[in-house]
Formats: structure tokens, sequence, C-alpha cells
């Protein structure tokens, strides 16, 4: 199906500069990757797609068009404009319909804050959510003129990428998030549950969470290295599972589905968006406690036929959600199409 004649503006409001050639990079984060690869997907459908942020460079990359957001102007007129979390970007756009990203769950305390209730009245924007969670946490007063769940996925780097699932992976797990978020009770449950089970098993942490020591190494606790997005995807495929607990400002965990498009199982509370993202026994575990967690940890880390089975089950769906799809719920959204 083609666009031709559908023009869309995605405008960041962050003082990131950065173009679709730093998506593998360590510039852009979640939020960014995301609506690089959104956009990308329109182009492939035949949308024009430019996208403004604090980039000091003007240059098309896989046919999107980036420049800096101070150089857009209102004689074009574009059949959607997407801001990334600021409604009062709708101000230097002229735009048919308008919708915002919401990249968090914003409680009305914080949406009066960042002013954001006289451009919403002035613009009547769609939020669009990401998951159920974050669909209910946003409050009728922080998205009164409608809001939509639209999910995210993968760079297709994780989908394209070829998974051997007679592999057996080391005894190893790994918590790559970015953020603290819960470490500290996952690190006490590995020191006090699993790693007394077997002194074989370890856990790679992201640097500069926390004071790294010799305790923790001692616990085979190990540091991961941050590299590029092709570094991480050949991190990964060495673990044989993500551990994440989940966090209450989590909506939509990109992490986990990155680790489940490759084939890791994600041990998790389901907190947040998680119990969203991981399917009970098919991609994962969602624990009931700590000893529940560290026993599904140990069954994972110690059994191998017990960890293939889940593997290639997990395999077998790996690409059923795509960018594709996404795209297309944005276009029969918008565009009634």
């Amino acid at each position: 199906m083609s666009f031709k004649q559908k023009k869309i503006i995605v405008i960041d409001n962050s003082d990131l500069s950065y173009t679709g050639d730093d998506i593998n990079g360590k510039i852009v984060r979640g939020t960014e990757t995301s609506l690089i690869l959104l956009s990308e997907q329109f182009i492939r459908m035949g949308i024009s797609v430019d996208y403004c942020n604090s980039t000091r460079l003007s240059k098309e990359v896989n046919g999107v068009n980036y420049f800096n957001k101070n150089n857009i102007t209102k004689n074009k007129l574009y059949d959607l404009a997407i801001v990334i979390s600021d409604a009062n970007e709708f101000k230097r756009v002229n735009s048919l319909k308008k919708a915002v990203f919401s990249n968090s769950n914003q409680p009305l305390e914080k949406f009066i804050r960042k002013k954001q209730l006289i451009p919403f009245i002035k613009y009547k924007p769609t939020l669009i959510t990401l998951c159920d969670y974050q669909y209910q946490k946003r409050s009728f007063l922080t998205s009164f003129y409608g809001k939509k769940t639209i999910p995210i996925t993968v760079d297709p780097k994780f989908l394209n990428i070829d998974i051997d699932e007679n592999h057996i992976a080391e005894k190893k797990v790994v918590y790559n998030i970015r953020s603290n978020r819960n470490l500290d009770k996952l690190i006490n449950i590995w020191c006090e549950k699993i790693f007394p089970y077997n002194n074989e098993f370890q856990l790679y942490i992201t640097p500069d969470l926390l004071e790294y020591n010799d305790k923790l190494k001692k616990k085979n606790i190990f540091l991961r290295s941050i590299g590029s997005r092709q570094d991480m995807i050949n991190e990964l495929k060495t673990y044989r599972a993500l551990t994440y607990l989940g966090h209450k400002s989590d909506i939509f965990t990109l992490t986990a589905e990155e680790a489940i498009k490759l084939c890791l199982p994600v041990i998790t509370f389901g907190i947040g968006s998680l119990k969203e993202r991981v399917k009970h026994m098919e991609t994962g575990y969602i624990a009931k406690n700590d000893q529940d967690f560290a026993n599904f940890t140990i069954k994972l880390l110690n059994d191998d036929e017990f960890y293939l089975d889940m593997k290639r089950n997990m395999k077998k769906k790996r690409k059923d959600n795509n960018w594709e799809t996404i795209a297309d719920e944005w276009i029969k959204y918008f565009f009634n199409e």
C-alpha cells in the first residue's frame, strides 16, 4: 500500500543531537531508536517523513529527512505531527492531526508542572501509550482528547540475526538495564539464594549503577561492557536469560523485548509493563516471590534440556511482531486506511 501524498513530521524537544546514522551508537535511547525505526517503516510505505530535533546537521538517512527543529516552517502542511512527550512543540508546525508519543506515566502533578495543560487544550492531540499498564496510569486529565495504545518493537537487527536453537549458552545471566531499577534486590536474591546453589553461575550487570567491589566479584557478579547495538546483540547471545525484577516506571521495557527476540527468557516479578512483555512459561517466568525467582533461575541455568526447550519454543514466534504491523496501526488509527 502506498501513501505518496502523506507527510509526517516527528519532533523531539530534547537537547540530543542525532540522526538515523546514530542508531547503532551510544547517543540515542529506546524512545529515539523506536521513532527512527517507525519513521523508516513509514518511508517504506511511501510516506514522506521529516524528523526534527537538536541536530546541527541536515541530511537524509534511509529516506528520512533530519534537520533542526528551529528550521521547521509552517508553510508546509503535514498530515500528522508526532511529538515526544511535550505538546508545546506543536507550536512549531502546521498539521492536520497531532499525536503525543508518551514515554512516561506522567502523573497529573508532573503534567501540570511540565506545562502540558494549555497546549493539550489548544492543539487537541491524541496521546499514544505503549502498553495497557501505561494506558491505565494516564488519567483522563492527562489525555482528555483521547489515547491509544500502539506498542513498539525491536530493531530489525534483533530479528534478522540467526539463532542456533541447539546452542547451549554458558551458565550466566544478565541485567542490562541502563538505570538502577531494583538492582539491589536482584543482587540480594543472587547472593543469598542463587549463587550458593552453584558457584559456577554468573551474573553480569551494567557498569556504573553501583560501587563494584571484591564482595560482588566473589559472588560471580561481573560488569558487562557497553558497546554498539551489534555488540549488545553478540553479547546477549552468550547468556541464558535476562534477570530483571521490573520497575513501576517501566512503560514498555524494550530491553526485555530485545532479549525475547534473541530467545533469552526473561525472569521477572512482572512489575510495571513486564507482565505484558513476558508470557509466563513461554517467553520467561513471572515469579511470585524471591524464592520463586531463584528457583526458576537455577532451573534455567542448571538444566540444559529445560533451557533448550524454552529457547526452541521462543524461536518459533520471535518474528510475530514487527515494525510493519506497528506502522499499520498508526495508519489505520490516524488516516482510517
